[in-house]
């Protein structure tokens, strides 16, 4: 409510515009000016347009290739299943960017990013600009990174198939198309429902990739739109924007609840009697594994490898072993290279982002999961009920508001204090509190499925003998429910290691993170500093999660 009232009032550009207004005073010129002025179409329908088409385009990839490859892991005998299953979460793992700043590695062009890529420093050949940026890659490198998405819950939803039912079907005469229809597609709907409301609706908000791949030739999206006005100080403009967006978000939300929503409470397989018949490729498996490897070395791993080459490198778009240097790691601060830049280890200034963010993202989780597991808890023991409902939809809320307006409403609402509560801009505070209830809808959802797996009787035996309800909750569910607690804290970490589009508008230079500051190394042309950011921040978000796989045994993400 507070960003729609901020949208109809003027801000401090009022004047600008309207010469004799005064800040504040109620009006609908920011929603004329974005929806029917002559600047309409720059402001917002183009942008609006190239958002849409990035959305369908990497959902439509994402969701194909991770069916196929969900596929391939639950339901064929390729080998090394295991190994494929845990390396296709990666690209989740990392930042959604790390694909299209290795995109840019290899077919940057001089004409819009300063330096030679490597296909044009080593063979000469210049990519044409809609190759190097834009709707194109953009789409491929989104499309990559939530993969994951649709793979891990087409896996589950696969696993759960008993391969019975098909075979009754065969034995029926029914052909192959009639089983998928019939049978394999209705089962797995649920997931790939899910799997497009994830996908889509993260496309839309997403930022730091398009900013990345669409600003240097002014390929504008929603998202950078409103990452402009906000940053420009033109508040009214990025509110509407910032609405405009959200309803688009929540009108996907709607719309899959209404096409799979009843069947999502569709049950598959009981546990008696079930068994899983795996597709045989003879010969061929060898070669599918093959394909499969090198899709995994070409998207998962040599990103990383090509980002790492770039940290070593004296000069950008220099490629010989002669350029090859650790000066971006640990060397001290040289006015020959790179404006007196010292390494990423001896910059109190780095230095300092890296504990922010690790602070930040160690913090985050713990309170998200405390707060998870007590959501959890009331939307499951009250199932049924008008709370239990009320606080199941308030909890989701923030996923269907995308991350660069979510940052931009708290920024709005803290710069300034509000009677007893102080104004919080600036301040390490904030950061956390944004990023608690951004990411309140992972921890709360992982919550409430690890309650649902503790027989209430367990706690009416303790409410038996006269044990009160704190201790049955500390002593009985928190550690029933160590596996969903430490899987929503693991998600959260991961994720706010990562996140870019909350952090960009809301960091100063005392709370600065690792993303922004990458941000702002690129946006600089310092390559090679944002690079080793990027891979320290994949150090630790792999050994984060390590850990809390180590304490709470296997947790999936």
């Amino acid at each position: 409510m507070y960003i729609l009232q901020q949208s109809l009032v003027f801000d401090h550009s009022g004047p600008r515009y309207v010469p004799g207004v005064q800040p504040g005073e109620w009006t609908i010129f920011y929603w004329v000016r974005v929806l029917f002025s002559r600047m309409a179409q720059a402001i917002l329908y183009e942008p609006a347009l190239h958002s849409l088409a990035i959305a369908v385009g990497m959902t439509a990839m994402a969701m194909i290739l991770g069916s196929i490859l969900a596929w391939l892991i639950v339901r064929t005998n390729i080998p090394w299943r295991g190994f494929f299953s845990t390396v296709l979460i990666i690209p989740y793992i990392m930042p959604s960017w790390t694909i299209a700043l290795a995109w840019l590695t290899l077919f940057k062009s001089e004409r819009f990013g300063g330096t030679p890529g490597l296909l044009n420093a080593v063979f000469g050949v210049n990519p044409p600009q809609w190759v190097g940026y834009g709707f194109f890659p953009i789409v491929i490198s989104l499309g990559i990174h939530y993969i994951p998405y649709t793979f891990i819950l087409l896996r589950g939803a696969l696993a759960n198939i008993d391969s019975t039912l098909e075979e009754s079907a065969e034995l029926l005469e029914a052909s192959r198309f009639e089983i998928l229809r019939k049978i394999t597609f209705p089962i797995v709907l649920p997931a790939l429902g899910s799997a497009f409301v994830l996908t889509f609706s993260k496309g839309l908000g997403e930022f730091g990739t398009q900013a990345f791949l669409g600003l240097p030739i002014q390929y504008y999206t929603l998202s950078t739109r409103i990452y402009s006005a906000l940053n420009n100080r033109l508040y009214g403009e990025g509110y509407v924007l910032s609405l405009i967006l959200i309803l688009v978000t929540v009108a996907t939300v709607l719309v899959n609840q209404r096409i799979v929503g009843v069947r999502k409470k569709y049950t598959t397989i009981g546990g008696k009697g079930s068994r899983r018949k795996l597709v045989d490729f003879g010969r061929w498996r060898w070669l599918i594994t093959f394909l499969l490897a090198g899709f995994i070395f070409i998207f998962v791993i040599g990103p990383l490898l090509l980002l790492g080459w770039q940290t070593l490198m004296r000069y950008e778009g220099q490629y010989g072993l002669g350029n090859l240097t650790l000066h971006y790691w640990i060397g001290k601060s040289d006015p020959n290279i790179a404006e007196a830049q010292a390494g990423v280890f001896r910059s109190p200034f780095i230095l300092g982002a890296i504990k922010n963010s690790v602070l930040l993202a160690g913090t985050t989780a713990l309170i998200s999961g405390l707060i998870g597991i007590l959501i959890g808890y009331v939307i499951v023991r009250a199932r049924g009920t008008v709370l239990s409902r009320m606080i199941e939809n308030l909890s989701f809320m923030p996923y269907m508001i995308p991350g660069i307006a979510f940052g931009g409403i708290y920024l709005s609402l803290f710069a300034r204090s509000w009677g007893p509560i102080p104004a919080i801009y600036g301040t390490f505070a904030l950061l956390v509190l944004v990023c608690t209830v951004k990411f309140l809808p992972y921890s709360s959802s992982s919550c409430v499925m690890a309650i649902h797996q503790i027989d209430p009787s367990l706690e009416e035996s303790g409410a038996v003998h006269g044990i009160d309800w704190v201790t049955r909750f500390c002593r009985i569910v928190i550690p029933l429910a160590k596996s969903g607690i430490l899987s929503a804290m693991l998600l959260t970490f991961v994720t706010t290691m990562r996140v870019l589009d909350i952090m960009v508008l809301l960091v100063t230079p005392k709370t600065r993170t690792m993303t922004s500051i990458i941000f702002r190394y690129q946006s600089q042309g310092f390559v090679q500093h944002a690079f080793a950011i990027m891979l320290i921040i994949a150090v630790i978000t792999l050994t984060g999660h390590f850990i809390l796989r180590r304490l709470g045994g296997r947790v999936e993400l």
